[in-house]
């Protein structure tokens, strides 16, 4: 998605029935637009040439089967380079190629669960909860586009290829990275994750039942700001170190002084005073946000919202250019590219081996 938003042709090789996501079409939608769409069958070998005689025309492969699928299917790294030598191949796997984790079976939230994320959460909120959003997930597609972007940049140096293996696992590890630096420099894992020890860095509940967030870090003037617009006077001047010290003393006064007004009217408060302060949006009031629709990060596409790449280039948003493709839909215009005709595309379909 993010290749295909920045400019890449993106073809998504599905397999036969198509990619199991178009059940929730919204969901499919937002990562596949953009895209062409070829249904092959790798069960059949000529599938898979014609899967070696895309690879000689294309940059980048990505995979996401367990290890040892891609081998069996004849589209493995070392298959398709032997056709393509410049090919950058990432394998994207819940564990890795090897460890002794390779073959498990897994979700995102069995990541989150051995990658420490959901026992960090337990230490925190007392209980582990699913995230709202795909996280493991979300962080792979991240990693990999780093990485074959990286991988193709190495390659106008050294003119070679190469394989990429990128653990879902290992992506909610790396995430964890900054608390992990808190635990080897402390001696035992953080029970309050990032700077939610810090009393004046955190979620509040107002009068009117919503939820404001205050973003005051080690700040000596946004607290003492804070201090003025809440009538916290006695506590005005604290050091950040005699802050964390009486860290329930001001929670607990900051949690009775936003019970009295409404998040809207605290948010105002504080933004005037320059402290960094938001109420908590839902996702249709982020949607009717004009800050978003100003910035060009949402783009409507045949009746469809989607969510533009976050950063501009020389002013311009990278944002889908087409909406997702109809299963197979584009089978004709990429095999011929390739040098098949449409008795070879007939015979394909006769054999089972093109959807």
């Amino acid at each position: 998605m993010i290749l295909a938003d920045l400019g890449a042709r993106v073809i998504k090789i599905e397999p036969p029935g198509g990619d199991p996501l178009r059940q929730v079409p919204g969901m499919f939608a937002s990562v596949n637009r953009g895209k062409e769409s070829l249904v092959l069958n790798l069960k059949r070998p000529r599938a898979r040439e014609v899967l070696r005689r895309l690879a000689t025309a294309v940059d980048i492969v990505l995979e996401g089967w367990r290890p040892g699928v891609a081998e069996r299917l004849g589209a493995d790294y070392r298959t398709l380079a032997a056709a393509n030598p410049r090919l950058v191949y990432c394998s994207i796997s819940g564990f890795g190629q090897d460890g002794p984790w390779r073959a498990r079976p897994g979700h995102d939230l069995n990541y989150l669960a051995l990658g420490g994320y959901l026992g960090l959460q337990t230490r925190a909120r007392g209980h582990p909860a699913p995230p709202p959003i795909l996280l493991a997930d979300m962080a792979a597609g991240l990693y990999a586009t780093v990485a074959v972007l990286a991988a193709v940049s190495a390659r106008a140096v050294t003119g070679t290829g190469t394989w990429i293996d990128l653990s879902m696992t290992d992506a909610v590890v790396a995430l964890l990275g900054p608390e992990i630096g808190r635990m080897s420099a402390e001696g035992k894992a953080p029970t309050q994750p990032n700077v939610t020890f810090i009393p004046h860095y955190g979620l509040f509940p107002c009068a009117d039942g919503a939820w404001l967030s205050l973003g005051v870090v080690h700040e000596d003037h946004f607290w003492d700001r804070l201090c003025d617009v809440t009538g916290l006077d006695h506590l005005r001047g604290l050091a950040f170190t005699e802050r964390v010290v009486q860290a329930a003393a001001i929670r607990s006064a900051l949690h009775r002084a936003f019970l009295s007004k409404p998040a809207e009217e605290w948010e105002r408060r504080l933004l005037e005073a320059g402290v960094p302060a938001a109420q908590v949006l839902g996702l249709d009031e982020v949607l009717a946000t004009p800050h978003f629709h100003q910035r060009g990060l949402l783009i409507e596409l045949e009746g469809h919202c989607y969510v533009g790449q976050p950063m501009r280039f020389g002013g311009a948003t990278a944002a889908p250019a087409a909406p997702p493709p109809r299963l197979g839909e584009h089978a004709a215009e990429v095999l011929r590219e390739v040098g098949m005709s449409q008795a070879d595309l007939e015979a394909l379909q006769r054999e089972g081996a093109l959807g």
